[in-house]
């Protein structure tokens, strides 16, 4: 995937969250139920998943005034990361 994609699916998670819909109305959990036939394929769509549900996840927070503690989530989660 690109960055210019990926920014594309954060954006559209943030549109969609403007138009009012849930985070459970991500589209591309609507083909987690398909078989895939090999881990670059699933690797791709969690990708997808993924990047729509930050796009989400961050117009909410900046929504509802949650921009600080969705950062430092963002930040102790990569932390973790890096130390296991």
């Amino acid at each position: 995937m690109t960055i210019e994609e990926l920014i594309d699916l954060q954006e559209a998670g943030s549109r969609a969250r403007v138009l009012g819909l849930g985070s459970h109305e991500n589209p591309y959990l609507k083909s987690a139920g398909q078989t895939l036939d090999d881990a670059y394929t699933r690797e791709v769509r969690q990708a997808r998943i993924e990047a729509w549900k930050f796009g989400w996840e961050a117009e909410d927070a900046s929504r509802e005034g949650r921009m600080v503690s969705f950062i430092s989530s963002l930040i102790r989660h990569h932390e973790r990361g890096a130390t296991a």
